[in-house]
């Protein structure tokens, strides 16, 4: 999808507009298009009669294929999931496969939000103290306000 389709799709989305968005990203949807699945994955039709898991499971699956597609958005939200909610193949090991590939695919956030986890042994992520302040600091340096913010609490903390 060009970047004036996307604006267009994600003003629809924010509107709540989600059968023209639909419309409008069916045969990116149908192509495989990553960002049109990332898109798809946040949304349900109410013509789908879509019960909560099968939202929920067509949602993973899909935010997977974009991520597989190499969106980092998607990655980044599939660790997110995969650490913090209660899916019922919640794994950390899986939260960090997807941190990974975001970092790998570009995604500053990631960096933030997985250095914390590192740092911190967030949940059942193994702690590695050195590689969360690499992380953080990355995320830092590329604007995450949030990285910097922890970076000062971390060091006040140490003197």
């Amino acid at each position: 999808m060009d970047s004036h389709l996307q604006e267009k799709a994600e003003h629809l989305l924010e509107n709540g507009d989600v059968e023209e968005l639909y419309q409008l990203i069916e045969p990116y949807i149908n192509a495989r298009d990553p960002y049109a699945l990332f898109l798809y994955s946040s949304f349900s039709l109410e013509s789908l009669n879509e019960s909560d898991d099968e939202f929920e499971k067509r949602s993973v699956e899909l935010l997977k294929a974009a991520s597989e597609g190499g969106l980092a958005e998607a990655s980044y939200r599939l660790g997110v999931l995969y650490l913090y909610s209660d899916l019922p193949e919640n794994e950390d090991a899986q939260s960090s496969v997807y941190f990974e590939r975001a970092i790998a695919q570009g995604h500053s956030h990631s960096k933030f939000t997985y250095g914390f986890n590192l740092y911190y042994s967030v949940s059942q992520t193994k702690q590695d103290k050195n590689r969360g302040l690499r992380l953080m600091k990355d995320a830092a340096d590329e604007g995450v306000a949030l990285a910097a913010e922890e970076l000062k609490i971390i060091y006040g903390g140490a003197n």
